[in-house]
């Protein structure tokens, strides 16, 4: 009897560790999501088994790239010349994955002049093709010079993902909507829009040419006229002494 009560005991632990692993997978949304300034980028992804799995890939100077399964919020991964493994823990927090675990010692055997970040966003209705599809949306009505709806239809985008985008991206989302506060006659407005900018417009176009070193040449030609645009921008906006 003594003996049935303990394969019982035994039996209830491993079903109880079984299925507390299982909510802890299934609290994980698949998708895509960016951390901030969208230099990294986490993919979840579930099979028809509900086997889920990660990807990341990060860009700075080198760059970053891992992918592996998900078992219970983690996963492990280890190269054959590494001593230790690398082992990350993914916990979800509403439309947020928080990533930690040995981070150091994935960074040293995953990535070349690149980080793991920390946390990864997925803020509603932010997606690529959202985006597109507001950008669209705010040409068509700027364009009909309905300017207020223009505004209306862009701006929460700014608002909303701003923190997700990379830096062209967001410089051009600033100035589309700064452009929008012009026409209404809002200068105050239109300025703090166009703020974070400022510093870089002052800039020698020397200097933007080649502002990020480890951009392409594509990237820093882009820039260079996003920069441009938002010197006009800036004194079109000036409020009248």
């Amino acid at each position: 009897m003594t003996l049935s009560r303990h394969y019982l005991q035994f039996f209830l632990t491993i079903v109880i560790g079984c299925a507390s692993m299982l909510t802890q997978a299934r609290q994980l949304v698949p998708g895509e999501y960016v951390s901030e300034g969208a230099y990294s980028k986490l993919n979840i992804t579930t099979d028809k088994t509900g086997k889920l799995s990660f990807s990341i890939h990060s860009q700075a100077e080198g760059s970053c790239d891992m992918k592996g399964e998900i078992v219970g919020g983690k996963a492990t991964l280890r190269k054959t010349s590494m001593k230790q493994n690398c082992v990350l823990r993914f916990t979800q927090k509403k439309n947020e994955i928080a990533v930690d675990g040995s981070i150091d010692i994935c960074e040293q055997h995953y990535c070349s002049l690149a980080n793991i970040t920390d946390q990864y966003f997925q803020p509603p209705t932010c997606s690529t093709a959202e985006r597109s599809q507001a950008r669209k949306e705010f040409k068509t009505l700027y364009d009909k010079k309905d300017y207020a709806a223009a505004l209306a239809k862009l701006e929460p985008v700014l608002n909303n993902c701003g923190k997700i985008l990379d830096r062209l991206e967001l410089g051009w989302l600033r100035n589309d909507v700064a452009l929008a506060q012009y026409k209404l006659q809002m200068p105050e407005r239109c300025m703090a829009t166009l703020q974070p900018l400022v510093e870089d417009t002052t800039v020698s176009d020397t200097i933007l040419a080649n502002y990020c070193d480890s951009c392409t040449d594509e990237f820093n030609a882009k820039y260079h006229s996003m920069i441009k645009a938002t010197r006009t921008n800036l004194r079109l906006c000036k409020p009248a002494k």
